[in-house]
């Protein structure tokens, strides 16, 4: 076989795939290029032990339904053959199921057809369901209840992207309701629901890039949506002149026209200028996941003292902590006792948005 003729059927290959594999394979070009929104599907957790909640709408009951039996057609069409704990696997069925709920189901419209009635996945002979929530089963049970976020996630925004953000925020704000920390609390607790049919969603900047503060927080001003910014601490803390070392140390990703400006991190003041109108939490000090933070010196310096450092700037408690990898809770209990203990009332996941 000629190289050309192997380029061809290589082509053809992935012209040829199914769609939900195409969308897995859309969903890491996309998050691959740092600069689009990658969407992301959550699981919303329940309210505290011994708190009834509120049953959801019945438009977010129907929208969750509907997520639901998409996510079964997605299991289906990717993992049939895959055990319904494996983290790993629910992270990028959900990944895909997101990306297509976001970018591509207006596209493909019809292809997906009708997709069957609600039952289980089928899995191999070695399914076991986790107790803690962390299973495929256990998110489509949170869908079915109404308890799903889209979230749109962004990390750099240079300035050459302004207008492609700022279409991409007003097309995703037109058609869902960006919650505030006050209505994801509420949600959560067990209590109202936030009276708008459009189903809920966050948009989240994560790092603490200079860019975030002069370009995406500007956009969003002009469109009227509160966003959420994660920010690093550490990465705000370091002097101006090793900020590049930091991000490169720490896997924060650059790009050219980061490079451009007096600083790669935003400034203090910038940070409590955001908290003025927007979220601000804590992804972090230095851009660490679990496997990372493995004493209690790690863990202050890592979950407790952004978390007072947060609030010692802005008067009030984060409204969420956001680990490397999005990692979630029922990892190490440790690790879940020192985000209790920081105060955070919501831990965000990969693909979860719990309580700690």
């Amino acid at each position: 076989m000629t190289a050309t003729t192997t380029a061809r059927t290589s082509t053809a290959s992935a012209t040829g795939a199914p769609p939900a594999l195409r969308r897995l394979r859309a969903f890491h070009a996309r998050a691959g290029a740092r600069g689009p929104g990658v969407a992301a599907l959550l699981a919303l957790g329940g309210p505290p032990p011994g708190v009834a909640a509120r049953p959801a709408p019945a438009a977010v009951l129907a929208d969750g339904a509907r997520l639901a039996a998409r996510a079964r057609a997605e299991w289906r069409a990717l993992a049939a053959g895959q055990r319904d704990d494996d983290l790993g696997v629910t992270t990028s069925v959900l990944h895909s199921l997101a990306h297509g709920e976001v970018h591509e189901w207006a596209a493909e419209g019809a292809a997906e057809g009708a997709v069957p009635g609600p039952r289980r996945p089928a899995h191999s002979a070695t399914t076991s369901t986790s107790a803690d929530g962390r299973g495929f089963s256990a998110h489509l049970a949170a869908f079915e209840q109404g308890r799903v976020l889209r979230v749109l996630n962004f990390h750099n925004t240079p300035p050459s992207r302004r207008e492609a953000l700022r279409s991409e925020l007003a097309a995703f704000s037109a058609h869902h309701r960006l919650w505030t920390p006050v209505e994801l609390a509420a949600v959560t607790a067990g209590g109202a629901w936030p009276d708008d049919p459009r189903p809920g969603a966050l948009v989240v900047f994560y790092e603490g890039y200079a860019a975030s503060a002069s370009v995406a927080a500007p956009v969003c001003d002009e469109l009227g949506i509160s966003a959420w910014f994660a920010v690093c601490t550490g990465f705000v803390d370091a002097p101006a002149a090793e900020q590049e070392l930091f991000a490169r140390s720490h896997s924060i990703g650059l790009v050219p026209e980061d490079l451009a400006g007096p600083r790669l991190a935003m400034t203090w003041d910038e940070v409590a200028d955001l908290a003025e109108r927007h979220a601000v939490l804590p992804h972090t000090a230095s851009h660490a996941g679990i496997e990372e933070t493995p004493t209690d010196e790690d863990l202050q310096r890592e979950v407790l003292d952004p978390a007072q450092r947060l609030r010692a700037l802005t008067g009030a408690t984060p409204p969420a902590f956001a680990w490397l990898h999005g990692s979630g809770p029922g990892m190490s209990a440790r690790h879940d006792d020192a985000v209790r203990a920081a105060g955070y009332p919501h831990l965000i996941s990969a693909t979860r948005l719990t309580r700690p």
